[in-house]
């Protein structure tokens, strides 16, 4: 990333989805909240939550300029219509939204989730699992786990495009995506994949009940990350969510910089 502008006089509002039925589903995004404080970039810097508290509003913060992220894994129905919605602004395109609201203002940029470094992060994580294990990526399945939508037409715009770009790298044996709550369903990952070693990475941001509680049963797990397991005849890893890497507040700070372009 460039040099950064001075953000001294700014805010920055990190919206995540949240849960009224997991309080990990918070953590991520606070965690990221404090260390981007510690920072001292911005005035302010304050997390809130489409479905949890504090709720995602622009008054949580008082500086002129308001930079908003949402701390999403892709772009859908909350990052184009509902979080705008909720803040005052119109319908967003996947650019974003640059203007002024009620006198102050505001840079409302594409999810986290949606960031050009995503491919190349995942692939990181995936090869560094790899040397940790010994196992060989030209041998190895990835399966990218994302959320999806039970909304017609689904939400797999952002793990196809995060697929293809790490099927060009020709890194792994294969790479897949399957969903949570669309087909391809994740349950049935063992018709998806061919490898004998099949490495799963979640594309979610929260450390919510999907990723503490849904997905481990389906890899032969009982926590969030870990492995080799077997499952199916396989073995199996399943990595951690996308949220707490370190390289996600890098991602933040460009999304900041770039709506400034």
């Amino acid at each position: 990333m460039s040099a950064m502008t001075d953000l001294s006089a700014s805010a920055l509002l990190l919206v995540g989805h949240g849960s009224s039925k997991s309080p990990d589903g918070r953590t991520a995004a606070c965690r990221l909240a404090d260390a981007l404080r510690r920072r001292r970039l911005f005035a302010e810097v304050e997390a809130c939550f489409c479905r949890d508290t504090p709720r995602l509003s622009l008054d949580l913060v008082r500086s002129p300029t308001v930079f908003v992220v949402p701390f999403f894994s892709g772009e859908g129905l909350f990052t184009r219509r509902l979080i705008p919605e909720a803040l005052g602004l119109p319908p967003c395109s996947a650019e974003g939204f640059q203007g002024t609201l009620n006198g102050r203002r505001i840079h409302y940029t594409p999810p986290v989730g949606a960031h050009p470094r995503l491919p190349d992060l995942l692939s990181g994580r995936a090869l560094r699992l790899c040397r940790a294990q010994g196992l060989d990526p030209a041998a190895t399945g990835l399966l990218l786990v994302a959320h999806g939508s039970s909304r017609p037409g689904g939400a797999a715009g952002t793990p196809e495009r995060i697929a293809a770009a790490l099927r060009a790298g020709g890194a792994f044996a294969e790479v897949t995506a399957a969903y949570i709550e669309q087909a391809p369903r994740v349950a049935a990952w063992p018709a998806q994949i061919a490898a004998a070693d099949v490495i799963a990475a979640p594309l979610l941001i929260s450390e919510g009940m999907h990723a503490s509680r849904d997905l481990p049963p389906l890899f032969g797990l009982d926590r969030p990350e870990g492995g080799p397991a077997s499952a199916h005849g396989r073995r199996v890893w399943l990595m951690g969510g996308i949220g707490s890497d370190p390289e996600i507040g890098g991602i933040v700070l460009d999304l900041v910089q770039k709506s400034l372009a």
